[in-house]
């Protein structure tokens, strides 16, 4: 049975039954059947040379060299499929793949551990890495599937001091036919009661009381007297209640001056996890001492787990009452907190997430690293429709963030009506960029578009200026650097990039760089901590500026300062508000004003077709502006 059943179609209940039994983990597309696996390992020369192999995948993997981890994992589960440390090749494999940035690879490595290694050490942590990469890629249903089975193996871990289980952190957000999904296929669950509570919460918020009842009726068949049958019932009685949640600690009355920060403090990401906490940290008593005011961090350890992080996440925003939270490094554990302070009505703040889709959890989840489908939406739009280019180049780094950067500008250019002619990519430490500038300038596009780094520009601008690409120059935000200006600037004449002022003073990134001692922490650890150094400024500079009280106005206050998550460009004031230009040494305003002929003509032309049908354009009108 294929693990596509988490995307199929929602059914009917007892249509569900069929495939109750034949386990939702159990195969994969592409995985290998249980039926390779023998019982008898290997022996004589191929054990020798599995063993060799496996010794140095070890190496590789910790190394962190992922490429040549996955290589050898394809290796030893082809060829060597009966080696007897197989589930430890599939365990590191998930590691390196979820570490590249490939979580549908990863999320089929767990399978196949699952799958062929029911009985392995390593498979309740699986089940666990399973629910965070599901999480990771938005399958809320396959996550909390994950978590119900590792809960029925464990319940004592899986439960809360409150009584709560830790899957309820994806099972809160299913709707009742994903719950009556997940009941079917899961009817000896310890929780089986459980989501026949939520599902019947869930209905009696939807109005659908003879639904509702009729749950009830067949939870009582199991266990008329288990806890969650009795509240399931008591709901179903005073409908009024629904919106309660008694199972719940008390919350406590919400402390105006207390931040909630969230962070890897343990485990892999420790590090990195302590830079970011000691740069929030650094911000608070700066802001304390210019502002006169008293305001303190909540600091909470997430170990980089989208679990963790979402229980920690209900501390700060129940127990503790913090007004906001800031945090958590990392996508995955961000995206499993924001679900856990949506619930609550808590405003969340991001630095670092790369996930572009986090601000769809709630409306109060913000993004202040600006980086991905806002940026490159504006510079596409700005491009096609302002500058009138019509022939672009992407040189991006061989990244999993570069390579997102590429795909969006690319998709929005050529939604625009704009043409991508040439792609490149760069090694993310390369230091010559001389094959891929002269690939792209064969092909003579108007305008490149580069998300590099500051560090890559003070190297790549110079070289495109030396091998004379003779194009308009686009990058991010993150290029609003001094040192950029005094290393590359008189080669950046004319580059284009986001304005960071909108969110950041200036002055915040001078006072980071002032204080913030490079050499105590991993080279890789300063861009983060930077950007928790502003995100913490901006977070408390907004709530002494508002006034705000309470969470319900620093969201209000925070959606009217960071209401920037998608570019819809209402006039030429819209790109001289938001986009920057390098100019005879130094970075300026965009001169909108240059270029209003062209934005009314583009304006009056959209006007023009906005109301046509797909079979009424007029032959001269270009395709790309249907």
């Amino acid at each position: 049975m294929s693990r596509k059943l988490f995307r199929l179609p929602l059914v009917f209940a007892s249509c569900l039954m069929v495939v109750v039994g034949l386990g939702w983990m159990a195969g994969c597309g592409g995985t290998r059947p249980a039926s390779v696996t023998s019982s008898v390992g290997l022996e004589g020369p191929e054990l020798a040379h599995a063993k060799r192999l496996y010794a140095k995948m070890v190496m590789e993997h910790q190394l962190h060299r992922d490429r040549k981890t996955l290589e050898i994992a394809g290796n030893l589960l082809d060829y060597h499929s009966r080696f007897q440390r197989n589930d430890e090749v599939l365990d590191m494999a998930i590691d390196s793949a979820d570490r590249l940035g490939e979580i549908s690879r990863a999320r089929r490595f767990v399978t196949e551990l699952l799958t062929l290694f029911p009985e392995s050490p390593l498979f309740d942590k699986a089940l666990q890495r399973g629910a965070n990469l599901a999480a990771t890629a938005g399958d809320t249903l396959a996550a909390a599937h994950f978590l119900v089975r590792y809960h029925d193996r464990d319940p004592v871990k899986s439960t809360s001091p409150d009584g709560t289980p830790h899957a309820d952190i994806f099972l809160e957000h299913l709707v009742p036919v994903k719950l009556a999904q997940l009941m079917s296929l899961e009817p000896d669950s310890r929780l089986w009661t459980y989501m026949g509570f939520l599902r019947v919460r869930e209905l009696l918020k939807r109005g659908e009381f003879g639904e509702a009842e009729r749950v009830v009726d067949s939870l009582e068949v199991v266990g008329l007297e288990d806890h969650w049958t009795v509240l399931a019932r008591e709901l179903l009685e005073d409908p009024q209640s629904v919106g309660a949640r008694p199972w719940l600690a008390s919350q406590q009355p919400e402390k105006f001056n207390q931040i909630g920060l969230l962070s890897p403090l343990t485990e892999k990401y420790a590090l990195l996890g302590n830079a970011f906490v000691d740069a929030a940290l650094m911000a608070l008593d700066a802001a304390n001492q210019e502002m006169g005011t008293q305001f303190e961090l909540k600091v909470e350890d997430t170990a980089g787990d989208p679990v963790t992080a979402a229980l920690a996440a209900r501390r700060l925003c129940s127990e503790e009452g913090s007004i906001a939270v800031l945090g958590a490094l990392m996508s995955a554990p961000t995206a499993a907190a924001a679900l856990v302070n949506d619930i609550y009505g808590v405003p969340m703040v991001s630095p670092t997430a790369t996930n572009d889709n986090l601000w769809k959890l709630g409306p109060g989840i913000f993004q202040t690293n600006m980086a991905g489908l806002f940026e490159v939406r504006l510079l596409a739009q700005l491009a096609v429709t302002v500058l009138l280019k019509e022939r672009f180049a992407i040189l991006y780094p061989d990244n999993p963030e570069g390579r997102r950067d590429a795909e969006v500008f690319a998709f929005e250019v050529e939604a625009l009506g704009g043409q991508v002619v040439a792609r490149a990519s760069y090694l993310d430490q390369g230091t010559d960029f001389k094959d891929p500038i002269l690939s792209l300038r064969e092909y003579r596009p108007e305008v490149i578009f580069t998300p590099a780094t500051v560090d890559q520009m003070v190297m790549l601008g110079p070289q495109l200026d030396f091998y004379k690409s003779g194009s308009m120059i686009l990058g991010l935000s993150n290029l609003n650097s001094d040192r950029l200006i005094e290393r590359a600037g008189s080669v950046l004449e004319r580059s284009l990039l986001p304005s960071d002022l909108a969110m950041f003073q200036p002055r915040w990134t001078s006072e980071f760089n002032s204080k913030w001692v490079e050499t105590n922490y991993p080279r890789e650890a300063t861009p983060l901590a930077l950007k928790a150094y502003q995100a913490t400024r901006m977070l408390l500079d907004t709530i002494q500026q508002s006034g705000a009280t309470n969470r319900a106005q620093l969201t209000a206050a925070l959606g009217s300062r960071l209401a920037s998550r998608e570019f819809n460009a209402e006039g030429l004031d819209s790109f001289g508000q938001s986009v920057r230009m390098f100019d005879s040494g130094e970075i300026i305003h965009f001169p909108a004003e240059l270029f209003a002929e062209a934005w009314v003509f583009e304006s009056a032309l959209a006007d023009s077709l906005g109301g046509m049908e797909e079979g009424d354009f007029p032959e001269e009108v270009e395709p790309g502006l249907r």
